[in-house]
């Protein structure tokens, strides 16, 4: 993917580099799939900081009028990735 290429790219150019990543969780027309993507992209890079958030549809948006992913799976998938970013921080 581009993202990994951009990655990659930077950290063998800049081996000292802090990369951290911003994820919305649950933006609407996220699949399980897509999700099963972020986790192993997650895992593969063990990004030094994640910031996780849930989407939050605001007015006058496009996505506001989009097909929202279910609260509970939204609350189930955050949880997830806070599970994984946390296990592989020093605390």
């Amino acid at each position: 993917s581009e993202f990994r290429k951009i990655v990659d790219t930077l950290t063998r150019l800049v081996p000292e580099i802090h990369i951290a990543t911003d994820i919305i969780c649950g933006f609407p027309g996220e699949t399980s799939e897509d999700f099963d993507r972020i986790m192993e992209l997650i895992r593969e890079y063990t990004f030094p900081q994640v910031h996780i958030s849930q989407f939050y549809p605001r007015p006058g948006t496009p996505a506001a009028l989009m097909k929202r992913v279910p609260t509970l799976e939204v609350k189930k998938r955050s949880r997830s990735l806070t599970s994984l970013f946390e296990s592989f921080t020093p605390y």
